[in-house]
């Protein structure tokens, strides 16, 4: 090679995709989760056992790359509920596993769609995975919060399963299997899924760090305990809280999940357990702001949900 050769260069960065799935991975494999990789090509019992975003029939290939295996898979949820069926079959108690792949959802007289998604399956309960959700979430857009919308499909226990809206847009799933689901897939224990587009996930991340001023006054924290219809949200009542809560209102935690008790509550009513955090940035707050705030919000749910203060 010539000492005087010129090597053609150029610079070249991560794009933003890859930083999310950078970050994406770092917070699951720091939660517990394998990075499983699984074929794009399923049967036809596989395919039709669940299709949360269409119901097009999958494209078909002419020629099976494993046997009867000739569709384009259209969630990832069920490849996972089969690996996960295999590692117990093979004597594996942990088996907490998530994949970033696409998926093929046809389109009338047009090339499908493959959105990039992510999905994953658990062991653990639905508010654990939830949680960890919330955890992506918040590794790549801190100020954002899903909003929950209730979703109903046989393969999920009822009352654990909704859909997961960013930004006006439902972009994922959350679900724990039911026993009729575990039935359809041969499992054996308990097994929570999600599936999430990745593609509103990189939109909604901030991906250069911002410097937020330490706080300097301490932080109040006030409990309510409200008791509300069942149908009512916890999303609902939560945009309340802070709407009325203001620039005071640091954070709002809901306390383990609503309680029941017809004879304690009544038929048809739950109790939120709810923990305020209160702070001004530019003094220390007394009781008496404190509690007067936490009245107004009791008020401001009264009115909005119809919700009223458990002693």
């Amino acid at each position: 090679i010539p000492e005087d050769a010129g090597v053609p260069m150029a610079p070249s960065a991560r794009t933003d995709e890859d930083r999310v799935l950078a970050k994406v991975r770092h917070v699951l494999t720091a939660c517990g989760y394998d990075e499983a990789l699984t074929i794009s090509v399923v049967d036809d019992g596989l395919s039709a056992s669940f299709s949360p975003w269409t119901d097009a029939p999958p494209l078909a290939l002419q020629t099976p790359i494993l046997e009867r295996a000739d569709r384009l898979r259209r969630s990832l949820i069920p490849s996972l509920l089969k690996v996960r069926r295999d590692n117990e079959a093979l004597g594996n108690r942990t088996i907490e596993l998530f994949e970033t792949a696409k998926v093929y959802l046809p389109r009338d007289s047009a090339l499908p769609d493959e959105p990039l998604m992510l999905g994953l399956t658990s062991g653990r309960g639905f508010f654990e995975v939830k949680g960890t959700l919330e955890g992506v979430l918040g590794a790549l857009a801190p100020a954002a919060a899903w909003e929950i919308r209730p979703y109903a499909d046989e393969l999920f226990t009822r009352g654990r399963a909704c859909r997961l809206v960013l930004g006006g847009r439902e972009i994922g799933l959350l679900g724990e299997v039911s026993a009729a689901g575990r039935k359809r897939f041969d499992l054996r224990g308990v097994a929570t899924v999600a599936e999430v587009r990745l593609a509103a996930l990189t939109e909604a991340a901030v991906l250069v760090p911002r410097y937020q001023r330490l706080p300097e006054h301490p932080a109040m924290e006030r409990d309510l305990n409200l008791v509300v219809d069942e149908g009512v949200r916890w999303h609902d009542v939560a945009a309340t809280v802070r709407g009325c809560g203001g620039p005071l209102l640091e954070r709002l935690d809901l306390k383990g999940e609503p309680f029941r008790d017809e004879k304690k509550l009544g038929a048809g009513k739950k109790s939120l357990l709810i923990t305020l955090s209160l702070r001004a940035a530019d003094r220390t707050l007394t009781s008496v702001e404190a509690d007067d705030l936490r009245s107004r919000i009791v008020e401001a749910c009264r009115t909005a949900h119809g919700a009223a203060l458990r002693t």
